[in-house]
């Protein structure tokens, strides 16, 4: 006996996978929820103290060694300066040097060489 309907199933099983073969395939990431993008942290490079808003106070001038050409500066933050950071005193306002950091720190305090200027003891540093 045979099935008479047989023929016509098939005919609908081929019909329906070659539709399906002619569907255009979406591809995986368009399945899912789009990622918002990261947005770096960015950390004030200007004090807000600070009206032009140029430089950064990081520290004060505890001991200066003119005849070495070096000052112990204790630092007022968590980051110590890099070596080779240019810094700048400050005395009353005018500028009284320009130091450059040194590798030597220990905890809060870092060495650093004079580069021009006469700074002293208590002058502020600035970034």
């Amino acid at each position: 006996m045979k099935f008479p309907f047989a023929r016509l199933l098939l005919a609908a099983a081929v019909c329906c996978a070659v539709a399906a073969c002619a569907l255009p395939k979406l591809p995986k990431w368009s399945l899912r929820k789009p990622v918002p993008k990261a947005t770096p942290i960015r950390f004030p490079k200007e004090d807000p103290s600070d009206p032009n808003g140029k430089r950064r106070q990081i520290g004060k001038v505890l001991l200066v060694n003119a005849e070495s050409g070096f000052v112990l500066v204790e630092i007022r933050g968590a980051m110590p300066p890099d070596p080779g950071l240019a810094l700048k005193c400050f005395r009353e306002g005018v500028d009284s040097g320009v130091l450059t950091v040194s590798g030597e720190r220990q905890g809060t305090h870092i060495i650093a060489d004079i580069v021009t200027g006469t700074p002293r003891k208590g002058d502020l540093v600035f970034k």
